[in-house]
């Protein structure tokens, strides 16, 4: 019989078979690491205004390009946006675009309730606590009761900003939940910035604006201008700001990145806690923001403001936006079923 017809020696099929069994281990350890194998980008994005102070030190001041070198990953670019509002971010999220997103109360519920079993978006962190506030410039408003139809409230985003949910919440506690969206036909979409250029600016259909810090308290220092409402006011108690969202397949597939962003972020929310007046001229110098130095620093030292990475009270949005038909359920326990577990 040929060689090469005759049944191997046991030695002999032993040999091959670790042989094989070497080549396929080799192989697969080969897609392991291409499975591992992290983005060659992070994109992050925020909005304007002081409630974004941590991100624009962290982008001014290298922090997460500094995390990242220490995980090894210096070859790593780290790209930035700023976007108007929570509904324009939801959706470059969603597609792709941005890794993390800086995300409102109600921006953050909406997503996480309309992916969750696909992209399943959640909280990766806090960011922040700062007071929302509806400001006027026609002396014979008093109330949100005294608004007419010629009337306009800018507020970030119609219907889907946290201030235009904000006044959702004061509406329904008004005239009742069935009223929830009574003066949503009075609100028209416009950035900070913008709102408040129509506030201190000329005749504008916009008499009023709910807004943030610091745009709030500079349309305040407007003697024509006053407050009718803030969002303790409407919530009773500290929340959330913002918050970071991210997806689950980021999370996975990017455990350096991911890790190396949380840990910037607590680098730069330490520094602002640590030294308020260093944070309050970084935020200066990086926003061109006009408004007085110790103006930034009287919001930063506000009772109802907090610079922290742990969310806070997003269940009382997640509960009203339920209760009004704005998602189909609130979530049982919102820290465990909107945060991921590091932001728990």
């Amino acid at each position: 019989m040929p060689s090469f017809l005759q049944k191997p020696s046991g030695r002999s099929s032993r040999m091959k078979k670790i042989a094989t069994l070497t080549a396929v281990a080799a192989l697969g350890f080969g897609v392991a690491m291409e499975a591992h194998a992290e983005a060659d980008a992070l994109r992050v994005a925020k909005q304007y205004g002081l409630g974004y102070i941590q991100l624009m030190i962290m982008e001014e001041e290298g922090l997460v390009e500094k995390h990242l070198q220490k995980a090894g990953m210096d070859d790593v670019t780290v790209e930035w946006a700023t976007f108007r509002s929570s509904d324009v971010m939801n959706d470059a999220l969603i597609s792709g675009n941005i890794d993390f997103a800086s995300l409102g109360p109600t921006g953050i519920v909406t997503i996480w309730e309309r992916t969750k079993g696909s992209y399943d978006v959640k909280v990766a962190a806090g960011l922040n606590a700062l007071p929302w506030i509806l400001t006027v410039r026609d002396p014979s408003i008093k109330s949100i009761t005294d608004f007419d139809e010629d009337d306009r409230i800018a507020v970030p985003a119609v219907k889907v900003s946290g201030q235009a949910a904000a006044l959702q919440m004061a509406a329904a506690k008004q005239w009742g939940d069935d009223q929830f969206e009574r003066l949503d036909h009075l609100t028209v979409s416009l950035s900070h910035p913008d709102a408040t250029a129509a506030m201190l600016g000329g005749p504008s259909e916009i008499v009023a604006n709910f807004t943030s810090p610091p745009y709030g308290h500079r349309q305040l220092k407007n003697p024509n201008i006053h407050a009718i409402l803030t969002s303790g006011d409407v919530l009773g108690g500290l929340f959330s700001f913002n918050v970071i969202a991210t997806t689950a397949a980021f999370r996975e597939e990017n455990p350096t990145l991911y890790n190396a962003f949380l840990g910037a972020l607590q680098e730069a929310t330490d520094r602002v806690n640590a030294d308020m007046d260093w944070a309050a001229d970084m935020y200066l110098k990086i926003s061109n923001d006009p408004t007085p130095k110790e103006e930034i620093l009287e919001i930063m030292q506000d009772e109802e403001a907090r610079f922290t990475t742990e969310p806070l009270n997003l269940g009382a949005f997640s509960d009203f936006m339920a209760r009004t038909g704005r998602i189909k359920e609130a979530p049982e326990d919102w820290r465990a079923e909107m945060l991921f577990p590091e932001a728990q």
